[in-house]
């Protein structure tokens, strides 16, 4: 008798561990179902132009260049006039006000205004980066972990009723920042945030390039 009760304890007792066991599998199998759930549906993950050397780039990080690629297109956009200023100037700033701050919307509408009243929105216009002043390292300053700003060497036609009216080049420094808030508008997670310092007007010259 003694032995069967011994028997049944010890069943009892396999038992008992056995349910311990599962009850703690089913508390991991949850917790790792929440922390799927919870995993970003998307990662970012930039690559340099240049991998000949290799490269190592942590999610989320942004590579100079892609930083720069997302500033000279975005800002060629914005003056890109082919009708006139009037019409352009104020459909880009709409369409692409995902990809600039608020503040510098705001500065750009009222740059809009100035043109108008200086009349220079009837004019068409179109910015392009000037020719032998590609990115380099040297372009890119590396303000923060979430803000860069880059420099643009460009150059500014203008025409009004088929005239050149403003033929010129200049330097943009423009400040950009890491801007995750609306992916579906913004793929990019980039947005201008404004000029670092006022723009200037270059000659073609190549030490322009070193001041």
């Amino acid at each position: 008798m003694a032995k069967t009760k011994k028997a049944l304890d010890g069943r009892d007792s396999h038992i008992r561990t056995l349910r311990g066991v599962i009850a703690v599998l089913i508390l991991i199998i949850a917790y790792s179902q929440w922390g799927w759930s919870q995993a970003p549906k998307q990662i970012r993950v930039d690559i340099p132009p240049d991998l000949r050397s290799g490269s190592s780039m942590g999610i989320n990080e942004r590579h100079p260049f892609n930083v720069y690629s997302f500033g000279i297109y975005i800002w060629q956009q914005i003056n890109n006039w082919p009708v006139s200023g009037e019409l352009n100037y104020k459909q880009n700033l709409h369409k692409l006000s995902c990809y600039i701050t608020p503040k510098f919307k705001q500065a750009l509408e009222q740059d809009y205004i100035e043109k108008g009243r200086r009349a220079e929105l009837k004019r068409t216009r179109g910015l392009q980066e000037m020719y032998g002043r590609p990115y380099t390292p040297k372009r890119v300053w590396v303000e923060s972990q979430d803000s860069w700003v880059a420099y643009y060497d460009v150059s500014i036609k203008e025409t009004y009723r088929g005239e050149t009216v403003k033929d010129i080049f200049a330097r943009y420094p423009l400040r950009i920042i890491r801007y995750d808030n609306n992916p579906e508008c913004n793929p990019w997670g980039l947005a201008i945030d404004g000029f670092y310092e006022n723009p200037k007007r270059l000659e073609n010259r190549q030490n322009d390039l070193e001041s």
